[in-house]
């Protein structure tokens, strides 16, 4: 081969990305598609506990058929946590979904033979607008199952204080999601914990959240996803 086709080639070479990771790829790929669900949804902020009964085959708006205590029963902040919780609950519990937050760079720190945790500065995926912009600010992890790509554990922290915005600062940001599997190889959201401490407009921020999901049970007749 002459030498400048060999040079030539070699520099196009060097200009490909680097092969992707496998498993980052099936994590990217893996779909939620599959049987609807119905659970329990627990809500703990240290200061109001509630229990939301989800139904994933109802019409958008309408998924949290049973909610305990009655909301009747509830009066000012906490009468205000609830309405706000039936009307945003969706239903999507899919550990998939933060697969939109994982940077195709995502660094391969350690593994097992089953799995592989990645380190990242996190993608803001669909996040709005204002929560976006404090991503940058954060490291990520997450643990990915290495034959299917579900992802099995997610993490977000924030390694010192940072402003997102020039009224606020954020001293402390956590939020830890684990995992676990059904049947049909999909991961859900079995625990969530987010923890935030700083300030905004002159004001302190102070806010801890605990979510549990438990006693899911399957819906044949209700189709795939959620819709």
């Amino acid at each position: 081969m002459r030498p400048l086709v060999t040079a030539t080639l070699l520099i196009f070479a060097a200009a490909l990305p680097a092969s992707a990771d496998a498993v980052l790829a099936k994590a990217q790929a893996f779909s939620k598609e599959g049987l609807l669900y119905a659970f329990d949804l627990d809500v703990d902020d240290g200061e109001d506990q509630f229990r939301l009964t989800v139904d994933q085959s109802k019409p958008a708006g309408k998924r949290v058929i049973k909610f305990t205590p009655d909301v009747a029963t509830l009066k000012g902040a906490a009468a205000k946590k609830a309405e706000q919780l039936i009307k945003l609950t969706a239903g999507d519990i899919w550990c998939s979904n933060f697969a939109e937050n994982i940077p195709a760079d995502a660094k391969r720190v350690s593994e097992t033979q089953a799995s592989a945790t990645y380190s990242f500065t996190p993608l803001p995926g669909k996040a709005d607008a204002q929560s976006a912009s404090a991503y940058k600010f954060l490291n990520g992890s997450a643990t990915i199952d290495k034959a299917t790509g579900a992802i099995l554990a997610y993490e977000m922290a924030s390694p010192k204080a940072f402003k997102p915005m020039a009224v606020a600062k954020i001293d402390k940001l956590t939020m830890k999601v684990a995992c676990k599997p059904l049947p049909d190889g999909r991961t859900y959201i079995d625990s969530f914990t987010f923890d935030l401490k700083g300030s905004a407009m002159m004001q302190s921020i102070n806010q801890k959240e605990f979510r549990k999901i438990s006693n899911l049970t399957p819906l044949p007749q209700s189709g795939f996803g959620t819709r």
